[in-house]
């Protein structure tokens, strides 16, 4: 199975509330960009698994304008402070019980976007991701771990 974990688009700068930063017309462009390749890649995502942080969540936006996405899950655990080893375990349940997702996409935020691809590849990549890039990642879920594919920056 695919799994691509993407880095929200372009925010606005900090404000009070981090969880309230919204996207940048360049960020909502990214966005975009980030789906036209996904479309091309591999036409449809079964799922996204997105942060509720206001930035994802307009991200995930912007991108279905640009490729279909069958199911989309809010998910605390993928917010800037989440715990990849936690989130892993979660997400293997969430796979085996739910074999129908073959292409899935997370929407995240630095670092845990970069600490998630180390966690699920067994190893360090320290993948720095630009504002909506995405990892493509080849999953095997009886192993438990990925293999990284590609990067794509828009």
């Amino acid at each position: 199975m695919q799994i691509f974990i993407m880095r929200h688009g372009e925010a606005e700068n900090r404000f009070i509330d981090d969880a309230s930063r919204c996207l940048t017309p360049l960020g909502v462009s990214e966005a975009g960009s980030s789906g036209t390749w996904l479309r091309d890649v591999v036409g449809h995502i079964d799922m996204a698994l997105v942060s509720p942080y206001v930035r994802a969540v307009q991200t995930l936006d912007a991108l279905m304008l640009k490729v279909p996405v069958e199911l989309t899950q809010n998910s605390a655990d993928v917010t800037p402070d989440g715990q990849p080893e936690l989130f892993h375990d979660y997400l293997r349940v969430l796979l085996a019980e739910n074999p129908h997702i073959r292409n899935l996409l997370i929407v995240s935020h630095m670092p845990f976007v970069s600490s998630l691809v180390d966690e699920l590849c067994g190893h360090y990549h320290s993948v720095l991701f630009a504002t909506a890039g995405i990892v493509q990642l080849d999953y095997d879920l009886e192993a438990g771990q990925a293999s990284l594919i590609r990067q794509y920056i828009p």
